[in-house]
């Protein structure tokens, strides 16, 4: 009698991936199989684990664009047990191996392996997680070509699961969602500027520095905060004002010494193009009078950015974070003014903002037409997607946004304690 796994990994269903690979004139690829994995219609729901345990797909994970595994957060019924990790995805199962995961942290907490060709689970997984063999099911329909997977409407233009709840109450009600929005932007903000109260409690007398730091950090990026703020701790800002023409060498000297991230950092992002960056802006653009603003009217912002991106040091989007993470809370933090305006200048949509306004707003919406224009609003998304997204359950029952009785403001009003920075 045959073992389960040579029934699973037999030479027929690994024949029939192998063939699938190269089917018509488009070769299938690893995002095509992530795709297979994250669009719910397109998913085998038959699917198995390499021993023969059934598998259902409560939620395939958020889709990951950053360094790390390719699925956060996934939810799993497998063999009856309820599993929550990542996932990883890869064409073969020895893809593990070759793409030198064993022993990474960051694929520590994978607890599926789903690859498209059929094969013994790499011994290096981490404890517990299953091996899921998608291709050997996909294959079996004669009709399947990876031509039928647009890759270009994924992970945004196509979500898991039915419509969100918050769709049905906000996204249909233009000026809801944008008191919604706003009103969450205004919290983050709130959040943030407490910090630097904090901050500035505990380091009086130093709030240039402090500025300087945060400033820094912002730089970085989440990836390479902490070594901008190493950077920035070993060559302090009154150094970069006295000593103006050394200010870049001096950065660069200190940045040698830190193990940066660069994993999907482009190059116009590097941190040495950063540091470049932030020695122009201390040394020569006086960029610490932004520590002392107190207008933040439509014009001073303006002012604000064109300073921040004279000479190419930033992009317009980082700029715009700048702003709104740093010198805005800042301000707040020191009562220069009561709270944030009613817009401030727009940055990047992150990935968090965006998969939020995709939840409530769905998946043609025009994001020029709801928050793209203005920054308070994106950073509005991104505080309810770690109040509310983050803490329920990935398919968003008895989620408060989605209650037409507290239209969102007044659960985002009544949770100032809970959200981070």
């Amino acid at each position: 009698m045959k073992k389960t796994h040579d029934i699973i990994y037999g030479p027929a269903r690994a024949a029939a991936c192998r063939h699938r690979l190269a089917y018509g004139s488009e070769p299938l690829t690893e995002r095509h199989v992530q795709a297979l994995w994250y669009d719910g219609d397109l998913r085998p729901t038959d699917l198995v684990t390499s021993v023969g345990e059934a598998v259902r797909v409560v939620h395939p994970g958020e889709w990951n664009l950053e360094a790390g595994p390719d699925f956060k957060d996934a939810v799993l019924e497998v063999g009856g047990r309820r599993v929550v990790g990542d996932v990883e995805v890869h064409i073969r199962p020895s893809d593990w191996t070759a793409h030198l995961h064993a022993g990474d942290a960051a694929y520590s907490n994978v607890v599926a392996h789903v690859t498209w060709m059929c094969g013994p689970p790499p011994p290096s997984l981490p404890e517990g997680a299953v091996t899921i063999c998608i291709g050997a099911v996909v294959a079996a329909d004669p009709m399947f070509s990876p031509e039928q997977i647009d890759l270009a409407a994924y992970p945004f233009s196509r979500l898991p699961g039915p419509e969100r709840p918050c769709r049905a109450c906000i996204g249909g009600s233009p000026e809801l969602a944008a008191m919604v929005l706003s009103e969450a932007g205004r919290r983050r903000m709130a959040v943030k500027a407490r910090r630097f109260e904090a901050i500035l409690a505990l380091r009086r007398g130093e709030r240039e520095q402090v500025f300087y730091e945060e400033f820094m950090a912002a730089l970085g990026y989440k990836r390479n905060a902490k070594g901008f703020r190493a950077v920035a701790a070993a060559v302090p800002c009154s150094v970069l004002a006295a000593e103006p023409d050394n200010a870049a060498s001096a950065l660069a000297a200190a940045g040698s010494f830190v193990s940066w991230s660069r994993s999907g950092v482009r190059p116009g992002n590097s941190p040495e193009r950063r540091l470049a960056a932030a020695a122009e802006l201390f040394a020569h653009g006086g960029a610490l009078f932004l520590a002392d603003v107190a207008s933040f009217s439509p014009e001073a912002l303006k002012s604000m950015m064109r300073i921040l991106t004279r000479g190419g040091c930033l992009g317009r989007g980082r700029a715009a974070a700048v702003i709104a993470n740093v010198v805005l809370p800042f301000a707040i933090a020191e009562r220069r003014v009561d709270g944030p305006p009613e817009w401030l200048p727009p940055e990047d949509v992150s990935l968090p903002a965006r998969l939020t306004a995709f939840r409530i707003f769905g998946r043609d919406h025009s994001p020029a037409a709801h928050y793209a224009g203005n920054g308070l609003l994106i950073q509005g998304l991104v505080q309810i997607h770690r109040d509310f997204c983050l803490q329920l359950h990935p398919e968003c029952i008895d989620c408060a946004l989605g209650d037409m009785k507290l239209t969102g403001l007044a659960a985002i009003g009544g949770e100032e304690e809970r959200g981070g920075s």
